[in-house]
């Protein structure tokens, strides 16, 4: 007995059509959630920096006693930071120049999305209070 394959019977065949398309469209889809989360997790830790950077400023130009120095001003700044770890930096740096109190913050950000690469994203923040 002898099994002859007919090619073209092969080639329309219909079965597993519905799982590479299921496997193609749920690549895309869970790539697009993950790149979704990690663009809300860097605008999270954009939005973290400026709010440091602005209490930091606030504290500089009211509070002498607690942010006396620009070392306690970037302590206090890192202090206000809730957004995602910095790795053990501070990014924050004090000047009391140009309209009163500026701090600044700049941080680079490591935006790495499942399926479609890495990328670094520059962030920074400034606050002024006079």
């Amino acid at each position: 007995m002898t099994i002859r394959l007919r090619i073209p019977a092969v080639i329309a065949c219909r079965r597993g059509a519905s799982t590479i398309e299921l496997a193609i469209s749920l690549t895309a889809l869970i790539g697009f959630l993950f790149g979704i989360i990690n663009i809300g997790l860097v605008l999270w830790t954009f939005g973290s920096l400026y709010y440091a950077a602005e209490a930091a400023a606030r504290c500089a130009s009211v509070d002498s006693t607690s942010c006396g120095n620009a070392t306690a001003i970037q302590n206090y700044a890192l202090a206000q930071y809730y957004g995602q770890s910095l790795g053990g930096t501070n990014p924050f740096s004090y000047s009391a120049s140009g309209c009163g109190h500026t701090v600044t913050a700049r941080y680079t950000y490591s935006l790495s999305i499942p399926l479609y690469g890495s990328y670094t994203l520059p962030l920074s923040a400034a606050a002024c209070f006079p």
